[in-house]
């Protein structure tokens, strides 16, 4: 997950205490302010609704008295709104709210809007303004249906992403303008997904929009998805993390188990379904008639068929809690809905506590649906110090809490127990992930690196420790509910024989694997697949084959790479986007080196709260390594510099201070820095035999 922006001693000294201490992974509490409209405020430290993100300290929001009047404060809020006042309406309404803009140059606010997810607005505050102020605007299309977090109508912050100052609100009133639109007499919709090849019923993620946007409530027959400590059924595809391809401006959605019934209003409606990239995104007009039955049947086409060649879809990195087996069901349809065959299901920890619980583990924890399943894994430890790691298939939650900084105890322990061991969020400079990768790497610890997320491939870590020698698979986890929904981005996995999760991290481990959100690859280096070892004599010249296709709903290619030691030594450019992009070479081998290839379409999309990334529909492959004559893999020419900037890197962390803005700050701040400083002997120690390792390493690079 993102980290947490927190707390500045300027704004804590003006206030008579923390006002609260949550105990949730979100950081969400309820606040006691409420006026004739509003009945819930609620603060949360990963803010991610009505199109509106803000990462921030909750702990510092809530009520004090001024006077007679009890003034809100927090960094992002959201209301709950009487529904015996509004709900689920098509009309304009007006906000006035009043706060102090001593401290603001704008803020924002976002609200339950008919037609999208995204309803974002900006309020500039005119330069020299002090005091509280009041400012007036209109919701266009408010609908008010409970669809934020938390079951809230409006939100408002001081800022986005990752924001500090605190709101002061000491009135805020909502005004209903005209009439809501009146709705059409209702038909019954039965909808039917259908697989063609089984004629089985198949579960899918759906959108239903009427003529002007509005997607009617999903009812129960709709699967609920737990988002942190809250269960939807409708879900939004958010704007920066998810929006890629869902062909229909209306980004509400729902899961449905291959069957969904409904009384809706009567009318044409666009249906959108989407079922992972090996099917078709279906966008189809239906008509629902009044007073009748509308049975709608879709079938759905396995256009691409990865398991019969062998290759399973997964996701390495989602939080789900499963405190007994009476929830596997349940999220197991929404693995099927990604069609994620292997589903990783994450607890999730901090120096302090443990979030997003799992009932069992090892083969107790895994839960099997024809060739679907879901099982436990962990994100922990996890410090912006030292970086996130992420484990699965282990028989037991591994956890440290009075050494929480010996994540080599973790991943020796991990793979004691017979699990994989991995470092989350390749080239997030807030976490520091190439620290912790440094340490692990020359211990041979680590088994894969999460280098696809939020769409956006992230590979300037990954190929620098593959320059250093290191053989590390790619994988791809969508973080969901601090990121995207699961499966947005998917690791592919070889599995020989059968399919099994521990398979399937034996296939993941030993670097047999691609990382994508919609393009397959194809991929040979003198006959051999993904991850082999190919032995060659220098001189040697390798034929390298690849190919990526894509099933054209979710884009066309036009991209391809052949990637060695981190360089492009051929490229093909498409004029125009094809389901299929090939790409060969033959090449004269005299040095040692890792092979990779890359694909990519033609959709691109500028991620908001990360500029410097792009998110594209792509796709790359875990190494092919060559040895010439038995040599190791790493990169004479890139190596020594990678390993000087390392060492570099490893001796400011050495004295690193601990600052307050970890994981679930809130809960742990004291004892993670009383534990860092009681770990610092250790960490001189072991960062000095680290950097003796890389030292003898460049040795051996440059020794001819």
């Amino acid at each position: 997950m993102k980290k947490i922006l927190l707390l500045s001693l300027c704004w804590l000294l003006a206030l008579p205490l923390l006002a609260h201490q949550p105990d949730n992974a979100s950081g969400t509490f309820e606040l006691d302010w409420h006026t004739s409209q509003v009945d819930r405020v609620i603060a949360t430290g990963v803010f991610q609704t009505m199109g509106l993100r803000v990462d921030n300290d909750p702990s510092r929001a809530g009520v004090k008295e001024e006077g007679d009047q009890n003034i809100l404060f927090g960094i992002a809020l959201g209301f709950g709104i009487d529904d015996t006042f509004v709900f689920d309406v098509d009309q304009q309404i007006k906000v006035t709210v009043e706060l102090d803009v001593s401290n603001l140059s704008e803020f924002y606010y976002a609200y339950d809007r008919n037609g999208g997810v995204n309803a974002v607005h900006k309020i500039d505050i005119e330069e020299g303004k002090e005091g509280y102020q009041t400012f007036e605007f209109i919701l266009d299309r408010a609908r008010f249906a409970n669809r934020g977090y938390g079951k809230t109508d409006f939100a408002i912050s001081s800022g986005l992403d990752m924001s500090s100052k605190l709101l002061f609100i000491r009135a805020i009133k909502f005004e209903k303008i005209g009439s809501s639109k009146p709705l059409n007499k209702t038909g019954k919709l039965q909808l039917n997904l259908i697989e063609k090849k089984s004629k089985e019923r198949v579960a899918a993620q759906i959108g239903l929009y009427d003529a002007s946007g509005r997607m009617p409530l999903p009812t129960e027959s709709a699967i609920e998805l737990q988002f942190f400590e809250t269960m939807v059924r409708s879900v939004e595809i958010r704007e920066e993390l998810d929006q890629i391809n869902w062909p229909n401006d209306n980004h509400y959605s729902m899961y449905v188990d291959g069957l969904y019934q409904a009384n809706i209003p009567a009318g044409k409606y666009t249906l959108v379904v989407m079922k992972g990239p090996e099917y078709p995104i279906l966008s189809k007009e239906i008509e629902i008639k009044a007073d009748q039955d509308n049975n709608i049947n879709i079938t759905m086409d396995h256009v691409i068929d990865m398991p019969s060649k062998g290759w399973y879809s997964g996701d390495v990195h989602n939080h789900f809690s499963r405190r007994n087996s009476s929830v596997n069901a349940n999220q197991m349809a929404h693995a099927r809905a990604a069609d994620l065959h292997m589903h990783w299901l994450y607890a999730l920890g901090n120096s302090v506590t443990t979030h997003f619980d799992q009932y069992a583990w090892g083969k107790d924890g895994q839960y099997k649906e024809k060739d679907y399943y879901i099982a436990s894994g962990q994100e922990d430890p996890r410090t912006d110090f030292l970086g996130h790691v992420l484990a699965m298939g282990q028989d037991e939650f591994v956890r440290y809490p009075n050494d929480y900084f010996h994540y080599d105890k973790v991943s020796k322990e991990v793979h004691k127990q017979g699990g994989v061991f991995g470092v989350a969020h390749m080239d997030f400079a807030q976490f520091q992930q190439n620290i912790a990768l440094a340490m692990l790497a020359p211990e041979d610890e680590v088994d894969f690196v999460e280098i696809f997320q939020y769409h956006s491939l992230n590979l300037n870590d990954w190929y620098a420790f593959l320059n250093l020698g290191f053989k590390l698979a790619a994988a791809a986890g969508s973080d969901w509910p601090y990121m995207s929904l699961p499966g947005s981005v998917r690791t592919y996995v070889k599995v020989d024989g059968e399919f099994t999760p521990d398979a399937w991290n034996k296939g993941l481990a030993e670097g047999k694997s691609f990382a994508s959100n919609g393009p397959m690859i194809d991929f040979t280096v003198n006959g051999n697949d993904i991850g082999a070892t190919v032995q060659v004599k220098k001189g040697e010249t390798i034929q390298i084959k690849a190919k990526g296709y894509i099933v054209p709903s979710w884009d066309l290619l036009k991209y391809a790479s052949i990637i060695v030691n981190g360089d492009v030594v051929k490229e093909v450019k498409l004029e125009k986007g094809q389901e299929e992009i090939e790409i060969d070479l033959e090449l004269p081998m005299n040095e040692s080196a890792w092979i990779a290839i890359k694909v990519h379409g033609e959709k691109a999309h500028d991620i908001v709260f990360q500029s410097e990334f792009t998110k594209r529909i792509q796709a790359h492959t875990s190494p092919i390594y060559v040895e010439v004559d038995g040599q190791p893999t790493w990169s004479k020419e890139k190596a020594p510099e990678i390993i000087d900037r390392l060492i570099e890197r490893m001796e400011v962390v050495k004295e690193m201070k601990y600052q307050r803005n970890d994981n679930e700050a809130w809960e742990s701040p004291d004892r993670t820095a009383e534990m860092l400083e009681a770990f610092r002997p250790y960490l001189r120690t072991w960062i000095d035999q680290t950097s003796e390792f890389y030292e003898k390493r460049k040795k051996e690079i440059v020794t001819p």
